[in-house]
């Protein structure tokens, strides 16, 4: 399993103690697979793909019967409603979750990545979209068919006398959570999303991020 980091505790405002006093995998499945209605069918909302990369990295690792079944049945009924918002809004890309819940409510979301807090907010966007007809798509950097003017950006990040570039803010992510945080198997869109902030904002406010100085030139 992966250890945790302090990247990963500020992601999700997890911390090391909690994670020790929490049940393990083995436990909680079981426990859920219990708690469940056996008499209805049940559908699991997620939004996202980090929600089936965690199920699919946990099964391996169960042991009690109990927990696999549990377990097995969210991912047998796991369903993504970022694809499904992608197909009501007619979205060329997938689009965050605060950034949907920003235009329901009219105003801007802090999304603090805590799990309750995204379960309640997919919970609204789901309520909020059920039934309702798009007349015009409100997010046009969205939408299929429109090409905006693209910027091409370099980002270039320097310690001391190393010095990188990279042609997207993409790669420079990939780099951060592969070389820099041992992220190699546990990468989502998620925390690829998360890290690209990190490195704008840190080039915006000339502030050192993982150890290095950032900066965003056009090309």
């Amino acid at each position: 399993m992966s250890e945790m980091t302090d990247f990963i505790e500020e992601l999700t405002g997890i911390h090391p103690k909690q994670l020790a006093a929490a049940p393990l995998p083995d436990e909680a499945f079981a426990a859920f697979l219990g708690w469940l209605p056996h008499d209805e069918t049940v559908r699991f909302y997620c939004y996202g793909d980090s929600d089936a990369h965690f199920l699919d990295r946990t099964l391996p690792h169960l042991s009690d019967f109990r927990a696999q079944l549990g377990l097995s049945v969210i991912r047998a009924a796991l369903c993504d409603y970022a694809a499904e918002i992608k197909k009501h809004f007619s979205l060329k890309h997938s689009i965050a979750l605060k950034k949907v819940a920003a235009y329901y409510r009219g105003a801007a979301v802090e999304q603090d990545h805590n799990s309750l807090s995204d379960a309640l907010l997919l919970k609204e966007i789901y309520e909020r979209s059920q039934g309702e007809t798009v007349e015009s798509c409100p997010f046009p950097e969205y939408q299929k068919g429109v090409e905006l003017p693209k910027i091409k950006k370099r980002v270039k990040a320097s310690m001391g006398n190393r010095k990188l570039e990279f042609s997207t803010f993409g790669k420079a992510a990939d780099w951060v959570m592969s070389e820099q945080m041992n992220m190699r198997d546990i990468v989502t869109d998620k925390t690829k999303s998360k890290v690209c902030s990190r490195i704008i904002c840190a080039a915006e406010k000339n502030k050192l991020y993982c150890g290095f100085k950032w900066s965003i030139e056009n090309n």
